[in-house]
C-alpha cells in the first residue's frame, strides 16, 4: 500500500480522481436488463491496480520513489539478495532503508484508480466496446445482434446480455486480459439477477 495523502498538497483532484458510474446509470441500465429478461453477472477484478504500468518518467525525469523501512526491507533483500542488498541504507534515525522507484500503480496512490480506468477502457474499447458519453463507466457493444451493457465502478464490473453466453465468453475474456495476480470471479446468481 503506497501513502498517496502525502502528495494530495501538489497533485490537484481533477488530474487523478477516476470516473465511476452514477446512480442515474445504475437505475436506467437495470430497468433495462429487468425489462429484456438479461442475464446479468458481477465481476471483481483482484489486484487491478499492479496490472497498470505507471507512465515512463517525463522530460524532467519525474518519476515515483517509494522509501521501504524496517522489516520489509529484510523481506525483500531476503526474497532477491543480489537485485535489493547492495542498495539497503540506513536512514537519520538508523533505520535500515530501500529506495525503490515505483513502476506500477500501487493501492493508495492518488493516480491509481485513474491510470486503471484509462487501461481498462482502452482494453474495452479495443474489443468493440463503446462509451456512453454521459456516463465515462457505462459501455456497451453488439454481441449476436443484442446489446452487452458494462458498468462499472473501478474494479467492480456487471455485465449484462439477453444471452448468457456472452457473459460466460466475457469472463473468459476478463480473466485472460486481467486474472494474471488472479481469478476474475463473477457472481451469476439468480438473487443478483433483476
Amino acid at each position: 500500500v503506497y501513502d498517496g495523502s502525502k502528495t494530495r498538497s501538489w497533485i490537484k483532484k481533477e488530474t487523478t480522481a477516476s470516473p465511476t458510474v452514477t446512480t442515474e446509470s445504475i437505475m436506467l441500465t437495470s430497468i433495462v436488463d429487468c425489462f429484456e429478461e438479461r442475464d446479468c453477472m458481477i465481476a471483481d477484478v483482484p489486484n487491478a491496480f499492479i496490472q497498470t504500468h505507471l507512465p515512463n518518467a517525463d522530460k524532467a525525469g519525474e518519476r515515483v520513489i517509494m522509501k521501504i523501512t524496517g522489516p520489509l526491507v529484510d523481506i525483500m533483500v531476503k526474497l532477491s539478495p543480489e537485485t535489493y542488498g547492495p542498495y539497503v541504507v540506513q536512514d537519520d534515525k538508523g533505520r535500515k532503508t530501500l529506495y525503490v522507484q515505483v513502476l506500477r500503480a500501487l493501492y493508495g496512490m492518488l493516480i491509481a484508480a485513474l491510470l486503471w480506468y484509462r487501461t481498462f477502457k482502452a482494453d474495452l474499447e479495443e474489443i468493440g466496446f463503446e462509451f456512453n458519453p454521459y456516463d465515462a463507466c457505462v459501455a456497451n457493444r453488439l454481441v449476436k445482434g443484442k446489446q452487452q451493457t458494462m458498468r462499472f465502478h473501478v474494479d467492480d464490473l456487471w455485465s449484462s446480455h439477453v444471452d448468457p453466453e456472452v457473459n460466460t465468453e466475457f469472463l473468459k475474456w476478463l480473466n485472460e486480459k486481467c486474472g494474471k495476480h488472479g481469478e476474475v470471479k463473477a457472481d451469476r446468481s439468480k438473487h443478483f439477477q433483476l
